[in-house]
Order: structure tokens, then sequence, then C-alpha cells
């Protein structure tokens, strides 16, 4: 919870950063398939857990194929959400380290904070792709067991996608060391690895408690409010998560490195 406070506390201090906020919120808005989220509650009012690998493989990965022009709005989402990633680290950057808010101090590391975030846009991707077809393995086969049965199919993915988080804690300050230092990728991965170690427990809660408060909400306005309401609150929930775990990143290193953070100084 600590890194969340300070993130919170911080967003509160900078609020140039809120366009980056709306960029992020509207980038979310047409990545999830609600549509595979429909067909799955359909199937279970109809007293059927569907076994379709094509509907829960959807349902678990953040990019939305459901036709050509759903395709399109997600590659053009995550090149936002790159750009995005860029300028709230360069904006973090120059206001912790040096004390400047303004849009004009981000031009210098602009360039090469895109070039990391995008790297780590493909890690990520990629990452959610492993993740989306080992869930969705996980419930097709559930699906095809009693009822009873299928509640343990949830708690594995659960159990799954918490593992994904936990090892994902270890690579969380990769982005700020490699940006604050100017290692090569490579050394700094190995530097930021070696230090989240030491925080890894307060790491993983930074990335899962948003997240998971996220999906609770989003869960529940589809459930009480209907599908549309689950897509504005998916893209709000989603982007205002992706906003704090940005962020989160650099407050983290900046206490595990013992950064006087200039943002705090009063003059």
């Amino acid at each position: 919870m600590k890194y969340i406070i300070e993130t919170i506390k911080y967003l509160k201090s900078n609020l140039l950063l809120l366009p980056a906020l709306a960029v992020a919120i509207l980038a979310f808005a047409p990545i999830i398939d609600y549509t595979a989220a429909e067909f799955i509650i359909d199937s279970y009012s109809a007293g059927k857990i569907t076994d379709s690998f094509t509907a829960w493989f959807k349902l678990f990965l953040p990019f939305n194929t459901h036709n050509w022009l759903t395709i399109v709005l997600s590659i053009v989402a995550y090149v936002a959400l790159v750009v995005d990633i860029a300028f709230i680290h360069s904006m973090v950057d120059k206001h912790i380290r040096f004390g400047s808010k303004s849009f004009r101090s981000i031009i210098s590391s602009f360039t090469i904070n895109f070039l990391y975030g995008l790297i780590c846009m493909v890690i990520i991707g990629v990452a959610c792709v492993i993740l989306a077809v080992l869930l969705a393995v996980v419930m097709k086969t559930f699906a095809l067991a009693p009822a009873y049965v299928f509640i343990a199919g949830v708690i594995i993915c659960a159990i799954i996608i918490l593992v994904f988080m936990f090892i994902a804690s270890h690579f969380f300050l990769w982005l700020p060391c490699a940006e604050i230092t100017g290692f090569r990728m490579s050394e700094a991965l190995y530097s930021s690895y070696a230090q989240a170690r030491t925080v890894r427990w307060k790491l993983f809660a930074a990335i899962a408690l948003p997240l998971a408060a996220a999906v609770l909400i989003i869960s529940l306005c589809g459930a009480f409010l209907g599908t549309v309401a689950a897509l504005i609150s998916g893209a709000v929930c989603f982007g205002c998560s992706y906003m704090l775990i940005v962020v989160e990143s650099y407050m983290a290193y900046a206490d595990v490195e013992g950064i006087e953070r200039e943002d705090l100084r009063k003059y």
C-alpha cells in the first residue's frame, strides 16, 4: 500500500498528468472484447458454462479482435499507451529529480522513453498472450466438468494471474532504472531486478491491488448495470490503474534508490 498511497498523493499534486490519464482511459475503451463476455454470460444464463476456447481467450486477451474496426482501434490504442508511458515518465522524472513541472521539460527524454516504453509494451503484450492462452485452456477444461468443479478452475486462474503479477514485480523498476541511470537495457534489467527483490512484496501489491479493484468494479457494473456500464467502467478503471501503476514504478524506484525528491522541497 505504501507506493499506492505515495502515488495518489503525487498525482494530486501534478495535475499536468491529467491529459495522460484521459489518453489512457480512451485507449482502454476499445481493447476489451465485451462481446466475448456477453457470450459467456448468456451461456451461463441458459444453464451452460461454455467450453469455447475462443470465447475464453478473447475474454482474457487485452486486444479486441471482434472485427476489422476493433483491430485497428486496438492497434491505435496501444500506440497511444506507448506515447502515454513516455510522456508520464518524462514528466515525472523531471519533476521529481529537478523540480521542473512543465510540458517543455519532457522533450529531452521523451524519445528514449518512447523506445523503452515500446520494448516494455511488446514484452507485456507477449506475456498477456501467453497468460490468455493458459487461462483459456484452464477454463475450457474445467467447463467440461460439473459446475462445482468449475469453481476450482476459477481459483486456478486466479493463482496463475497472481503468479504472473509476482514475476512482473521483479522487473517493475526496469523502465525508470534505464531512464535515470542511462544503462543499456540489459544492464538496467539486471540492476533493477536486484533492487526489486528487496521490495518484491510491496511491488506485487502495487501492481495487484489496482488491477484487482478495477476488475471488481467492472464486474459489479456489468452484473448490475449492463454491458454499457461495464464498457465505460472498464475504460475508466483500467485507464486509472494504468496511470497509477506507471507512476508507481517511478515512486518505487525513487524510494529504493533514495533519490532526493525535488517535488517535495518547499521553496
